[in-house]
């Protein structure tokens, strides 16, 4: 784990990329378009080179035409006929540029917008679950998907915008060449400068936006909470809202002063820039070309007037084709952020391996210790501890022992720190990932509900016409079969209100019966059942355990809880205290015992109708 972590940080800090960097990140880019949009691609390609021709005929060779023209005297049909060839260029470019970005640029976008997103949210998917305990795979995630559409349609832009100044620049360095080629050494020097200059801004800029990053995202944090419907009843019934807001404050502070501090480097490197460019340019150039007019009479007034216009055109195109190539190396710095988050390599989701054995087996935890990425004290420590085929496994104690812990290790969410797990003889970490876990339900302690209909929230996936019936049995054994027939559109009712008006909240204990039912629906061998019943009224809760005792005859269950009206039932019980097992034993052997667990439950006896356990 170490060894990863470094390994993905060693490039986080990048500030600057070398022009092959930048390069292979613009070629990366580009091929995604060429791979998804190859059309919009190949005529947008197209279009910038028509549009560079006309741009230049109509520009300045048509001044030094129409001056030649008049000093010459030619006639007026040549002229005529001259500038209607023009219009007619300018007239095709029109509507060719209608055509691109009208019909074809919002469809593209969106494909790529689509792809680049779903490429990012199967990455996601796929991380191990520790990624999501680091604040550096949030800041990366989260620039990766906040920026990967908007600077992919940059590096689009700026390479189209490269290959427009370029054919710009081969268009009019052609004519000036032909009439006084002196002048391409005015624009190529103030293009220099430009390109030193903006360099130099980019490299600020980025560095501003990496300090700012991460206090952005503690800023929107604070500013997201306000409108999330989760969190809406905490701050109307308490003044939250008040360390909300001031954090917001004090986080939007702080970017100010980043970008205070920074815009001083900005304003002295950008305003040099700029003095240079325009004395350089105009001052010079205009000298230059006044003296060649009226001293060597080495052109024309039509060579003047086009020159004036061409150098200037050149020039600002060689401005332009640096701001772009500046833009395109930015982009390239975002574009390898989106590359990093990419870069980073599961060690257990989607792991190769055996295949898992179809029967129930005998699954053995041997010495097993835990430390979360980054803490020193462990979680689990030396826990030992067999689960035999078809047992009805209890694990209690108090918030903190551990047992959600070891609930991920066995659902191979993390890998044991020490110590190993087996499957019959099997470590589990030499298993396939996907073919152990497909022998595994499990409802955890924060599940969630989403916003599809009931009967998706239950499949967890699109729901098969043969799996109706199946999803309104598991339904009704889990509490929920009054609620569905009342439901006008049954298994098909919208939950939340995300999308549709008429969707319905379940109550957290309905919440927590819809998420049950998922892992009665599919032929688990092993159920994980996280604090089953811990949004359920007593009632409930009593009819609940006999339901999940019947449908999980045929099955391995394993279920934590800190209420103990569920253990009773268990074949066996795990009693966690800092995550340790400090006890083992049956119902009737712990109260006996008169320890820690027998302790809990008195404490809670109240609550519950029991049998007398003599």
């Amino acid at each position: 784990m170490k060894e990863r972590t470094e390994t993905n940080s060693a490039s986080e800090e990048k500030t600057k990329l070398s022009w092959k960097e930048s390069w292979e990140n613009i070629r990366m880019i580009l091929g995604y378009y060429q791979r998804f949009t190859p059309f919009y691609f190949y005529i947008y390609t197209a279009y910038v080179f028509l549009v560079s021709f006309v741009w230049v005929a109509t520009g300045s060779y048509s001044l030094k035409f129409i001056f030649d023209a008049l000093e010459q005297r030619k006639s007026f049909r040549e002229i005529f006929c001259f500038l209607l060839v023009m219009s007619g260029l300018m007239i095709f470019r029109n509507i060719a540029g209608a055509y691109l970005v009208e019909y074809l640029e919002p469809t593209a976008h969106i494909t790529m917008t689509e792809k680049m997103r779903a490429e990012l949210f199967e990455k996601a998917a796929k991380m191990d679950l520790v990624y999501y305990e680091t604040p550096k795979f949030y800041t990366d995630f989260v620039w990766a998907a906040s920026q990967a559409d908007v600077k992919c349609q940059q590096v689009l832009g700026a390479y189209m915008n490269v290959m427009a100044r370029v054919s710009e620049l081969l268009f009019l360095g052609g004519l000036m060449a032909a009439l006084d080629p002196v002048l391409i050494l005015f624009a190529l020097i103030t293009a220099a400068v430009r390109l030193l200059c903006n360099s130099k801004l980019v490299k600020y800029r980025y560095q501003l936006d990496l300090k700012a990053k991460p206090i952005e995202r503690e800023r929107d944090y604070s500013q997201r909470i306000f409108y999330l419907s989760d969190y809406a009843k905490e701050i109307r019934l308490s003044d939250v809202h008040l360390i909300l807001y001031q954090r917001f404050l004090s986080a939007t502070q702080r970017m100010k002063e980043i970008y205070r501090k920074g815009g001083n480097k900005l304003v002295k490197v950008a305003g040099a820039s700029s003095v240079f460019q325009d004395f350089f340019l105009k001052c010079l150039m205009l000298l230059y070309l006044t003296y060649q007019i009226t001293v060597t009479h080495r052109i024309t007034i039509g060579d003047f007037a086009a020159l004036i216009g061409a150098t200037s055109r050149f020039a600002a195109r060689m401005r332009h084709l640096v701001d772009v190539m500046i833009s395109a190396t930015e982009a390239a710095l975002y574009v390898e952020k989106f590359k990093n988050f990419l870069s980073y390599q599961p060690e257990i989701e989607g792991q190769d391996g055996t295949e898992a054995d179809d029967q129930i087996q005998t699954i053995c935890l041997k010495d097993v210790s835990f430390t979360y990425e980054g803490e020193t004290k462990p979680s689990l420590q030396h826990i030992n501890m067999t689960i035999h085929p078809l047992e009805k496994i209890a694990i209690v104690g108090y918030n903190g022992a551990g047992k959600s812990t070891l609930i991920k290790l066995l659902m191979r969410l993390y890998d044991v720190t020490e110590g190993a797990i087996y499957l019959g003889d099997t470590d589990i970490r030499t298993i396939k990932t996907e073919s152990y876990r497909k022998g595994f339900g499990a409802v955890f302690q924060d599940f969630q509900i989403f916003a599809a209909t009931l009967g998706e929230n239950v499949a967890m996936d699109f729901v098969e016409d043969n799996e109706r019936e199946k999803i309104l049995e598991v339904l009704t054994h889990s509490g929920m079969g009054e609620k569905v027939a009342a439901f006008p559109k049954g298994i098909d009712t919208d939950l939340t209100k995300e999308f549709h008006e008429n969707g319905r909240n379940l109550s957290g204990g309905e919440a927590q019966k819809t998420a049950i039912a998922r892992v009665f629906l599919r032929p688990y061998r092993y159920v994980i059942m996280d604090e089953p019943s811990s949004a359920l009224d007593p009632i409930s809760e009593y009819a609940f355990n006999q339901n999940m005792l019947e449908i999980a005859k045929d099955k391995t269950v394993i279920f934590i809880s800190h209420r103990l009206s569920t253990t009773c039932m268990a074949d066996r019980i795990y009693m966690l205290e800092k995550g340790q097992i400090v006890e083992e034993g049956t119902h009737h052997e712990l109260m006996e015992l008169g320890g820690r667990y027998a302790e809990m439950f008195l404490k809670q006896a109240g609550n519950y109708r029991i049998e007398k356990f003599s």
